[in-house]
């Protein structure tokens, strides 16, 4: 009678279907994690692009504004804001030139031109040649992202939306530099 020897002998059945049902149960452990990092990061990612955009409109609005020797809000329709300013370049030279911001209500969106004239409230086609600051805000109270109070002062308040996720409230104030003078009217 030859007996195999313990090392020649091998798995069982039992012992590699209970090993397969471990790996199976780490691999989906491992899976969730991965799957519940690439869910979290994609959060993170809008929210940050979000976030971003939106500041980076808020500056540009603020820096015009604290460039500028005066300025103008209106509502030219339902509760869109036109906001036209008179502001100082940033040349060697000083020149005066015309920027305006626009808040679409409807399309959620901040907007802004700069013209060496006067500039109105722009019609839907001229609103889509302007450049587009940041898409998806909405105001943070009410229906203005632009309010002024006493003074030059302007305020400048609104959330930028990143889909589903939560909105980030984006709030900054500027005055304008009362009595600078220049040739160009604004509006």
């Amino acid at each position: 009678m030859h007996r195999v020897a313990t090392a020649e002998r091998g798995f069982t059945l039992v012992e590699l279907l209970v090993y397969m049902l471990l790996m199976v149960l780490v691999l989906a452990v491992a899976g969730g994690l991965l799957s519940t990092t690439l869910i979290q990061s994609t959060t993170v990612r809008a929210v940050d692009n979000s976030s971003t955009a939106a500041q980076l409109a808020a500056d540009s609005i603020e820096t015009g504004i604290r460039n500028s020797s005066d300025f103008s809000l209106s509502t030219p329709i339902g509760n869109d804001q036109l906001l036209v300013a008179r502001v100082a370049s940033n040349d060697a030279t000083l020149t005066w030139s015309c920027v305006a911001w626009y808040y679409s209500a409807s399309g959620r969106s901040l907007r802004m031109t700069r013209s060496a004239t006067a500039i109105a409230a722009p019609t839907a086609a001229q609103l889509s040649s302007w450049t587009l600051l940041v898409d998806g805000v909405s105001p943070i109270s009410g229906n203005s992202v632009f309010a002024t109070t006493t003074g030059r002062r302007l305020t400048i308040a609104f959330n930028g939306l990143a889909g589903d996720h939560p909105p980030v409230a984006i709030t900054t104030s500027a005055f304008g530099r009362a009595g600078a003078t220049g040739s160009v009217s604004c509006y």
